[in-house]
């Protein structure tokens, strides 16, 4: 299927998902890594407050809306947290995310929306229909 290449500012559309699913893997890996700081998830576990401080204030006051930019900026402030991060967005991309369900969950939205839209459509149109032979002329 032919996509005109100035759809999406010259990038595919395989490249327009591949670049928004690293922003939300860069946010599930900041929330595994802030599920994994919190001082609670491990009472045993040597609790590192700073990187804490520092993942909640950096959510808190810098927008991920792209993650490398996000990133970069945490990178200045907590090396080694963003470190941590950028492996686990790897790790979670590489084996936990699941490729062939999101596949699925797209595909069954995709139709269940255009048997919506056409629902909707048909009755709209019946309506409009009825409405106008009940018209007196």
């Amino acid at each position: 299927m032919y996509v005109p290449s100035d759809s999406f500012g010259g990038k595919s559309p395989e490249r327009k998902a591949a670049d928004a699913l690293c922003n939300l893997f860069t946010f599930v890996a900041a929330r595994v890594v802030q599920a994994q700081l919190e001082p609670t998830a491990a009472p045993n576990a040597a609790y590192n407050a700073q990187h804490y401080t520092d993942l909640m204030k950096h959510l808190q006051d810098v927008p991920m809306k792209d993650g490398n930019e996000w990133l970069a900026a945490l990178m200045r402030k907590n090396q080694m947290l963003a470190v941590r991060i950028m492996e686990v967005r790897q790790a979670y991309s590489a084996e936990d995310f699941e490729w062939g369900i999101c596949k699925l969950m797209a595909d069954d939205k995709l139709k269940a929306g255009n048997a919506k839209l056409m629902q909707t459509f048909a009755l709209e149109t019946f309506e409009k229909a009825a409405k106008s032979s009940e018209a007196p002329s």
